[in-house]
């Protein structure tokens, strides 16, 4: 009988920035690890976005089995509409990162043809001969992970994006006691986000747009609205900063005033989420002008004049 090997198979993101996407296959079974886009260079002129090469995923689209996500960013996820509308597998992610994917679904007119599951991380799940642990890492975007998936052959370690923040916006730190423990036991291969590796020093943390904050909301001439996403923690970067908060109200009763038109000059409300419900939910309203955005925070900025 044939030994069976493990096939690591790059679709896009190596040597590159965007496209992010990677097949591992043992036997007959394939998982495919993010589906990133990336933005096109100036010499693909009508060009809106790229996205990696799947043939090999439709050639063999009888043997995929799942499409498992790190985190939200476009280079990871952008490309996911595009490989499902081929080749329909479930999709496995945290609740943020899922979130994002349904309202990219949508935009193509599949949001109710695939399925997507939650995960979290510490969980563990099964998919053909890999068990998959999702592991919690820090980077400029909540929620994302680094897996750690045993195979027959070994442990294959993908890190995701990450950086090694000490001091997260969600209070949430990087789980270095479980990538170390499989350190320990032994790991056959890593596969490890590399930007920046040739640079000396450290990435800032991602309190360090606080500042930032602080003096757009110095300057601010007028009054916006910023939505939140549920999750509390996000928020704390602006009740935790000394700045004029107008006034802060949980989402739903935005929801439920702005159905009712009760709000002048509301331009309405974009949310990946159907209706808010955890009670800690808020919206801030403040004297502020905004000309960046924290990619962390996604919010549609809605003037009130």
């Amino acid at each position: 009988m044939t030994e069976q090997k493990l096939r690591v198979i790059p679709l896009g993101g190596l040597g590159e920035f965007g496209m992010n996407s990677l097949a591992l296959q043992y036997g007959d079974d394939i998982i495919v690890i993010d589906a990133g886009m990336m933005f096109p260079e100036e010499e693909l002129l009508g060009v809106d976005i790229v996205t990696p090469d799947f043939a090999y995923l439709k050639q063999n689209r009888e043997h995929v089995r799942a499409l498992i996500l790190t985190h939200g960013h476009e280079d990871h996820i952008g490309a996911t509409p595009f490989l499902l509308s081929e080749v329909n597998v479930p999709v496995y992610g945290t609740e943020f990162t899922l979130a994002l994917v349904e309202r990219r679904l949508e935009e193509h007119d599949l949001g109710s043809e695939v399925s997507l599951n939650r995960v979290k991380p510490g969980e563990r799940m099964e998919v053909g001969p890999f068990q998959i642990e999702f592991i919690h890492v820090t980077h400029s975007i909540v929620s994302a992970v680094a897996l750690a998936i045993t195979t027959p052959v070994g442990v294959v370690i993908h890190t995701g994006d990450f950086k090694v923040d000490p001091t997260p916006t969600d209070h949430k730190l990087f789980d270095l006691h479980t990538l170390a423990d499989y350190g320990k036991r032994g790991v056959l291969l890593l596969l490890s986000d590399s930007t920046n590796v040739d640079r000396e020093g450290y990435t800032e943390s991602e309190l360090a747009v606080r500042p930032r904050f602080e003096d757009i909301f110095n300057r601010a001439e007028r009054r916006m609205v910023r939505e939140m996403l549920p999750e509390g923690e996000f928020i704390e970067i602006f009740v935790d900063t000394p700045l004029a908060v107008a006034e802060e109200r949980d989402v739903k009763g935005l929801y439920k005033k702005a159905r009712e038109g009760q709000l002048k000059n509301f331009t309405g409300i974009d949310s990946p989420y159907e209706e808010p419900e955890a009670p800690e939910i808020r919206v801030n309203t403040v004297e502020m002008t905004v000309d960046e955005a924290a990619d962390h925070i996604i919010a549609r900025i809605m003037p009130l004049k």
